[in-house]
């Protein structure tokens, strides 16, 4: 792996956290306000595209005639096939480039990095990650930016879209921070810090699914690992969530958001019913939805109207039954492969190969009722770090 290509995976790595930000760059948006200006969101893509130009000569000499190459690529294709008839081709398939790109990064780390460059990766994936869970704190206590902070009901957002974006995020996060932090019994500082202020972080995401999320993959990893103790850990966790929320969730969710959800699910389902191959096309759906949604609906100006609020139905609906089958059959490689490798591997490997892998269950089971853009970063990004730890030794 070239010196360039390195610098440029972990440019990728630390700028995971500000994907949130490209909403801004949008023509229409639900009324969500900026973090950042709409030029510096430029910069932003301009650097992600830069870095992934630099990876994808890399990504061309590693891609071979298998399963996982299918696993990497296959997402971006799918998308790409569905973005050309679709209602809004140049942004779909920009959508589709971009997720190629990410696919390529996966190959890359997965088959060429060496020890050193996997560490690097590594670290600069917790920093990043504990920067990202630092603003939303600080943004947060300190109640500003204050149109920010009463938009999204006092919930913790950061640089992310919204707060279960970054209650998403912080599931693969944990899944690399915590096992490290035990593994190395509190030595590894960087990951147990990384790890208690995620947690904090998830919590002030005040995401009630994101919570549940969050048990879900204490209790896989508990099942990975045969650690019976986890598992009770996995219920006290569940129990102490639903306090929290009784005490405390409750009045930061808006009780509409519940019903609008359900609109969104139906809405979803019924453009997908008329469009069932290819669906409307990737990031067309605020397009149709005005045509799709029930009588009772809000108008196109909502949330609601930005996407069906279910990743399979966002699917369904934006890529068709071609996307729902590729994206499942793609995202089961990456996870049956890194649970194979991870198994043979020594304990530190095994544990956050098992972390990363529970970590990726939990962010798809948060997907089932929420639509996160970060799923393809994290899934085709972070989670191969685990094969490339296993294959490099890279962590002892």
């Amino acid at each position: 792996m070239s010196r360039a290509t390195t610098i440029a995976l972990a440019v990728l790595y630390a700028i995971i956290p500000l994907y949130g930000t490209l909403a801004g760059l949008a023509a229409e948006t639900p009324g969500i306000p900026p973090l950042i200006p709409r030029a510096a969101a430029a910069l932003f893509l301009l650097a992600a595209v830069t870095a992934l130009l630099v990876v994808a000569p890399a990504a061309a000499r590693v891609a071979r005639r298998d399963a996982l190459t299918f696993a990497f690529l296959a997402p971006g294709i799918a998308t790409l096939l569905a973005a050309v008839p679709g209602f809004d081709p140049p942004m779909g398939i920009g959508l589709g480039v971009l997720v190629t790109g990410l696919g390529g990064t996966g190959l890359v780390i997965m088959r060429t990095a060496d020890a050193a460059a996997v560490r690097l990766f590594v670290r600069t994936f917790l920093w990043s990650a504990l920067g990202a869970s630092a603003l939303a704190l600080a943004m947060l206590v300190s109640h500003r930016p204050a149109a920010i902070y009463a938009f999204n009901n006092g919930r913790a957002i950061g640089t992310f879209l919204n707060p279960n974006e970054l209650a998403g995020y912080t599931l693969i996060a944990l899944g690399a921070a915590i096992p490290l932090a035990v593994a190395s019994r509190g030595r590894d500082r960087l990951a147990t810090v990384c790890a208690i202020v995620l947690v904090v972080t998830l919590g002030a995401t005040f995401s009630r699914w994101g919570a549940l999320s969050a048990v879900v993959g204490v209790a896989v990893y508990a099942l990975f690992a045969r650690a019976r103790p986890l598992l009770a850990a996995a219920v006290v966790v569940a129990l102490a969530g639903v306090a929290l929320n009784a005490a405390a969730g409750a009045s930061h969710h808006n009780p509409r958001d519940t019903e609008a959800r359900a609109v969104a699910w139906r809405t979803g389902w019924t453009t997908f019913q008329r469009f069932p191959l290819l669906g409307v096309g990737p990031l067309a759906f605020p397009r149709t939805y005005d045509a799709m949604r029930p009588p009772e609906a809000p108008g196109t100006r909502t949330a609601v109207a930005f996407d069906p609020h279910s990743l399979p139905i966002a699917f369904a609906a934006d890529g068709g039954i071609v996307a729902v089958v590729t994206l499942t059959a793609c995202f089961t490689i990456i996870l049956r492969t890194v649970l194979r490798e991870a198994r043979g591997a020594a304990a530190l490997q095994r544990a956050l190969g098992f972390g990363l892998a529970a970590g990726m269950v939990a962010l798809l089971f948060d997907c089932s009722i929420n639509t996160l853009n970060l799923i393809f970063p994290l899934c085709l990004q972070v989670v191969p770090l685990a094969l490339a730890v296993v294959r490099t030794d890279a962590l002892r």
